[in-house]
């Protein structure tokens, strides 16, 4: 047991010993002070690599590899070809879609030299003109107040009309039968 405790209190005699440590640096021979630096860069260069079939400028200008300031927040503007639209942004693995506006998309605030990975998909604009066109012809078709044959309200047990009256009924045929077996129950 004795031998136990003497080699602990060695081995905590070891690990509590002071180590110095030394910097280098200007030292002031009299005082013993020191002074420490660090040099920052005042900027940082930024690549992209980007996929997909876009035009992508950081701050207005074209190009893969950028200088910026330090601790700038540079903005990606994101153009999509014509008769194309964005419908998804990844930077660096995550999805920032909602954080593109009008097509640009700001970046955090840069303090190091970085890469960035820049996934963008597009999808070709449909006509709206042949979209609302055929909409339009839905509505009028589906009009309760049509006074064409083919609207439906020639045909109520297909239309909407008739639908929602047939809908009513069977309420109001539950209600009732739930009333009566209410009654019933009551005598």
């Amino acid at each position: 047991m004795k031998k136990y405790a003497v080699f602990l209190i060695c081995l905590s005699m070891l690990t509590c010993t002071a180590i110095p440590a030394f910097a280098e640096g200007e030292q002031n021979p009299t005082t013993g002070e020191a002074t420490i630096g660090t040099e920052v860069p005042e900027t940082h260069d930024l690549k992209l690599t980007i996929t997909g079939d876009v035009d992508v400028k950081v701050n207005g200008v074209d190009g893969k590899e950028f200088t910026v300031e330090r601790l700038s927040e540079p903005v990606l503007e994101i153009k999509a070809n014509d008769g194309e639209k964005i419908i998804k942004v990844v930077l660096n693995g995550e999805d920032v879609t909602d954080q593109v506006v009008d097509g640009k998309l700001k970046l955090p605030s840069v303090y190091e030299d970085g890469v960035y990975d820049l996934s963008i998909e597009t999808e070709p604009i449909s006509d709206s003109s042949s979209r609302s066109e055929s909409s339009s012809q839905k509505a009028e078709t589906v009009s309760a107040y049509s006074t064409q044959p083919n609207a439906s309200n020639a045909n109520p047990a297909t239309g909407v009309a008739g639908g929602v009256s047939l809908g009513t009924a069977i309420l109001l045929a539950a209600i009732g039968i739930a009333r009566q077996k209410g009654s019933k129950d009551e005598e």
